[in-house]
């Protein structure tokens, strides 16, 4: 007789955990069952022990992706309009290899609907793997009847949302490269080159130039206190990080990254095409207003847009217009306002927000392209400079000395 932790749903939805006595795993899961609760996993308390030595929320098998979801989404979509059914069209993607870390989760989903669960809440049990806007968009696929059109605009949504997010990754490698290589560079030289040339200075130490005084003192700095300037960023980010839990913080935190000029514009509009097309997407398939608004909002990183959208979702129920909800907060761009007012005119608001996205999801790219045109030249000339500066700061003083020694 082995001791097994497990962990199951009750009828309404929430999740209860509990050690049992039994022989093998198939009889604890009979027993969870008899009790009326559905299983959503059971391991040997020995074999539990490994996943205690990581973090609460660690997956053995990898992390979650939007690529896999998407890739995962796609091909179940595909499988279901081919006419299987859930059940089979769940197995068959189990079985495949290219899901990678989403077999274990669609693995649990899958036991779940055979439980008598309905998929989207099969899916729910599993928040880690599959976030909110996901599961009730297929509870509204499930309720319309359309659960292969539902996964389908899934996938584009979560492909859309990668493709934007993958352009802005891929524009910023050559930035950062040249950042950190051009840095690399000045540390180097004011760390390792510099002391080289400190015996030559030493007999000619009051005649040096300024610039090179300067020069020699920053290297002696760093040399010195180098791992104390380290120690003081580290800290202050673990400070800043600790200081955004409160919500107070975040919010002026936030607040203050709209401000910032061109990155805070940037921010904002990534922020509002990811609401816009979350949105849309959800209405589009049949989610009501209110319930789509509120969970929109969960896509959103900035706390003053998703405190503005909590609020509308809170005035909608009172009756009142979105969009002029929307503009009292003073956070979202005119046009999107003006677009999602004739939606709700038009009683085509769903629409209207993937227009929106869309038109969103051009501007951001021009925004990123036109930041990008000016920042990498501003770079290169900018620490190409500083090189250039410490090189004739050193040119300045050999020549000083040697004049030293002419004389």
């Amino acid at each position: 007789m082995a001791q097994f932790q497990y962990r199951a749903m009750t009828g309404s939805g929430a999740v209860v955990r509990g050690v049992l006595d039994a022989p093998s795993r198939d009889q604890v899961v009979r027993q969870l069952r008899t009790r009326g609760l559905y299983p959503l996993d059971a391991s040997e308390r020995g074999a539990a022990g490994l996943r205690g030595l990581f973090p609460k929320n660690f997956r053995l098998g990898g992390r979650v992706t939007t690529r896999g979801l998407a890739m995962a989404t796609q091909e179940l979509s595909t499988l279901l309009k081919a006419g299987l059914e859930l059940d089979r069209a769940l197995g068959i993607l189990v079985g495949l290899s290219d899901i990678g870390a989403l077999k274990a989760p669609f693995e649990g989903v899958r036991n779940r609907v055979r439980d008598g669960m309905s998929f989207a809440d099969a899916l729910a049990g599993d928040p880690l793997s599959f976030p909110k806007f996901y599961v009730s968009m297929v509870r509204a696929g499930e309720h319309g009847g359309t659960l292969d059109v539902t996964l389908q605009r899934l996938t584009d949504y979560l492909s859309r949302t990668l493709a934007i997010r993958e352009q802005i990754t891929s524009a910023l490698v050559y930035p950062s490269i040249l950042l950190l290589t051009a840095g690399a560079s000045i540390i180097i030289i004011l760390v390792f080159v510099l002391p080289e040339f400190e015996p030559l200075f030493a007999d000619a130490g009051k005649s040096l130039p300024l610039p090179t005084k300067i020069v020699m003192g920053a290297g002696d700095a760093i040399r010195t206190w180098g791992w104390l300037v380290l120690l003081m960023i580290v800290g202050g980010i673990v400070v800043l990080r600790r200081a955004l839990r409160n919500p107070a913080n975040r919010l002026k935190w936030d607040g203050f990254r709209l401000r910032w000029p061109v990155l805070g514009n940037l921010f904002a509009s990534i922020e509002v095409e990811r609401l816009m097309r979350t949105f849309g997407t959800l209405l589009s398939n049949g989610v009501p207003v209110p319930t789509a608004l509120h969970l929109s909002k969960d896509v959103l990183s900035n706390t003053v847009l998703s405190t503005a959208i909590r609020d509308a979702a809170v005035s909608l129920r009172e009756g009142e217009r979105l969009a002029q909800r929307l503009a009292r907060s003073k956070v979202f761009p005119p046009v999107t306002l003006d677009l999602i007012r004739i939606g709700e005119e038009s009683g085509k608001l769903d629409e209207m927000l993937l227009r929106q996205a869309d038109l969103d999801e051009l501007r951001i790219k021009h925004k990123v392209d036109r930041a990008l045109a000016l920042l990498v030249p501003l770079l290169t000339i900018g620490l190409g400079m500083i090189v250039a500066g410490l090189i004739a700061s050193m040119l300045v003083a050999i020549i000083s000395v040697n004049d030293l020694a002419l004389q």
